[in-house]
């Protein structure tokens, strides 16, 4: 069990998915790391997590399209027991019409942005009597969609090395536990604009409440790999 005075870093925490997962953990207590491109959008999510009980909160810019993205986070003051790697972005996007920016975009976004960070916190988080990474990958990992090819080929990099990253530790640090979560469609804000009834989406509270829930076993026990989907099952595209 990772108790809360051990800090918590989630990428993407400005908005959507990562700042739910943010006030989650606040709740509890947990000192965050919190990054995202924007320091500015951060500072808000920063007050709001204070404001929710979280013990300290560091904000630190971290820009995957950057020459040097993680220079902020060579900076902080915590060493996380919790990496969340959220950050990622969505391109809609037929695969007749996709282009080689397009897949270098969404590869640098989604697949390598997570590699640096975890690479960069590997050392940190094996010191650490047990800690856990969680990647949050996407049904996309495993399923290709025609209408969002060059993200369904960074999602499935990104399982890949969530796969190969578990194969490691396995091996050289079974006490840091790697679980890869297959997310289905989520209230986000990719959807805005979108004409879509929330009410068929995954609630972003009930995915930060089960990641909670992972901090909570013991350090024989690892949940490599889950698939959470929409009640309902996956929206027409």
């Amino acid at each position: 069990m990772i108790n809360s005075t051990n800090a918590v870093c989630i990428t993407g925490a400005s908005r959507g998915i990562g700042r739910t997962i943010a006030h989650a953990f606040s709740t509890k207590g947990f000192p965050l790391i919190l990054t995202a491109r924007s320091v500015d959008q951060l500072s808000k999510v920063k007050e709001e997590c204070l404001e929710a009980g979280a013990s300290q909160v560091e904000i630190i810019e971290v820009d995957f399209l950057a020459d040097n993205p993680l220079r902020e986070l060579e900076q902080t003051q915590s060493e996380p027991s919790i990496l969340i790697n959220n950050a990622g972005d969505f391109l809609f996007k037929d695969l007749q019409d996709s282009t080689d920016h397009d897949y270098l975009h969404q590869f640098s976004v989604n697949a390598l942005g997570t590699i640096r960070v975890t690479d960069h916190l590997l050392p940190v988080l094996s010191r650490q009597k047990q800690s856990l990474i969680v990647n949050i990958c996407s049904k996309a990992s495993v399923v290709g969609y025609a209408d969002a090819s060059a993200y369904s080929v960074s999602k499935h990099a990104l399982y890949g090395y969530g796969k190969a990253l578990r194969a490691h530790l396995l091996h050289f640090a079974p006490h840091v536990a790697c679980t890869n979560i297959l997310l289905g469609q989520t209230l986000s804000s990719s959807w805005d604009g979108l004409d879509v009834d929330h009410e068929l989406l995954i609630d972003p509270v009930d995915l930060a409440e089960v990641i909670i829930a992972l901090t909570r076993l013991g350090a024989r026990t690892v949940v490599e790999e889950m698939t959470i989907m929409p009640s309902k099952g996956e929206l027409p595209r």
